[in-house]
């Protein structure tokens, strides 16, 4: 097993999952109101039900989708569509930066609605309102597949780390984020958010753009 490329697969995947989850979404917003509304064990039922969501589609993808593109002759393509997607969702947090920052504040979030019946459902909540996001299915269809289809190469090792690595990353900022609303805190001020956001925007639409030239390059 060569362990430098692992290292490098799980690490860049860990990174990769942090900065994403950084960009303000519905889980976001559904997350943080139950962290500021119903306090910190609300908040982590919410995130350990996005938590399994993301395992089961890892599992999905990695067990199903990514055999059938195998056998298609398109996993070669993965590379340049995910370097694709990391340029886009780098320019998404650039742009997010520009219209307040990395996360929704607490006036905004006592607010903003949640599905319907699952004020109280934390649980329910954090399987929904992933599910309905379009940029979920996105992101792991094109960046998330690609990182398994890198990951296999190691089996089932390789599998179950970057499986770490993906709900580690989330994890690594739903946690500081959540902790700090539940106590009417902020993790950044709002001048340091927004230029930590275009820092990180940049540095993962770099990112993209290497993996995409490489990737493009090995196709011709």
């Amino acid at each position: 097993m060569d362990i430098l490329p692992l290292a490098t697969t799980i690490g860049s995947a860990f990174i990769v999952t942090f900065l994403t989850v950084m960009v303000p979404s519905p889980s976001t917003v559904a997350a943080s109101r139950y962290a500021v509304r119903d306090g910190t064990r609300a908040a982590a039922s919410f995130l350990s039900a996005v938590l399994c969501l993301d395992t089961a589609v890892f599992l999905v993808l990695a067990h199903g989708f990514h055999p059938v593109l195998n056998a298609l002759g398109a996993a070669k393509y993965l590379m340049p569509v995910a370097g694709t997607g990391l340029v886009i969702f780098g320019c998404v947090m650039v742009g997010t930066a520009r219209k307040g920052g990395l996360y929704p504040q607490s006036k905004r979030i006592a607010t903003d609605p949640v599905i319907p019946g699952t004020a109280h459902q934390p649980f329910a909540a954090g399987l929904l309102v992933p599910a309905a996001n379009p940029g979920f299915w996105i992101w792991w269809t094109t960046v998330g597949t690609s990182f398994i289809h890198s990951a296999r190469n190691w089996g089932g090792v390789g599998l179950s780390l970057l499986l770490l690595a993906f709900l580690g990353g989330a994890v690594a900022w739903y946690l500081p984020l959540l902790w700090a609303l539940s106590r009417g805190r902020e993790v950044f001020s709002e001048r340091t958010q927004n230029r930590v956001l275009v820092v990180l925007g940049v540095a993962m639409a770099g990112f993209g753009g290497v993996l995409l030239w490489r990737s493009v390059a090995a196709l011709s």
